[in-house]
Formats: structure tokens, C-alpha cells, sequence
């Protein structure tokens, strides 16, 4: 259904889903997917792959779109989205072992750098 020219995910029973950009490993959120990935390199010595275009069709968790949202009545279901794809998650840890099964290139704990950057 599209509203104000961004499709988002509404039901019938007047619930949106809001995507929020989270760490998957740590309660840090972000506004781009490219601060999220930047993140997960320099804290969590992880270097994971990066989704090229943040195109979804799903609105973004902000304050703006929660009082817009519970202005007209909705119910908000928040999702959580990967850095590296398209994919979306209800609970955040099935975000954190997604990446870790799917999108991990390289991982070197101890001095939090890594040899190979995007």
C-alpha cells in the first residue's frame, strides 16, 4: 500500500511494521546502514557484507513515523534489518545469527582491526 510514495508494510488489522537499523550484537541503533556496518567493524571486530541500497518496503522506526503512525491509529510491530541484505527479523537475535551464518567476511577480535575494508 503505498503512502506518501514509499510503499509500507500495513495490514488489514491497522498494524505497520517499522524497520529499525540495529546492531545485531549490541543495543546501538542507526540511522544508515553504512554507520551500522561501520560500527560492527570497529566495536565487535566483525566485518560484514553491506547492503547496497536500503530500499524496503518498510518504514523507518523514527520518532516521526511512531507519532504519525499512532496519530492515525495503527498498531506499530517493530522489525529489525540486516545491514548486508534485504532480510527483516521480528526478534533481534535471528538478526544476530543471520549475520553471523551469512554475512560474516572476516572476524579478528583482540586488536579491532581488521585487514580488508569495503
Amino acid at each position: 500500500m503505498p503512502f506518501n510514495g514509499i510503499e509500507y508494510s500495513i495490514n488489514e488489522q491497522n498494524t505497520v511494521i517499522l524497520l529499525k537499523k540495529a546492531c545485531p550484537y549490541c543495543d546501538k541503533s542507526y540511522q544508515s546502514n553504512q554507520k551500522a556496518a561501520n560500527h560492527i567493524v570497529s566495536i565487535h571486530q566483525k566485518k560484514v557484507d553491506r547492503l547496497v541500497s536500503g530500499n524496503r518496503s518498510f518504514g523507518m522506526y523514527n520518532k516521526a513515523n511512531i507519532q504519525k503512525y499512532e496519530r492515525l491509529g495503527f498498531s506499530i510491530v517493530v522489525h529489525y534489518g540486516c545491514v548486508s541484505c534485504k532480510e527483516t527479523f521480528a526478534v533481534k537475535e535471528a538478526l544476530r545469527k543471520h549475520c553471523d551464518l551469512i554475512h560474516i567476511i572476516s572476524s579478528q577480535p583482540g586488536n579491532g582491526y581488521l585487514k580488508y575494508f569495503v
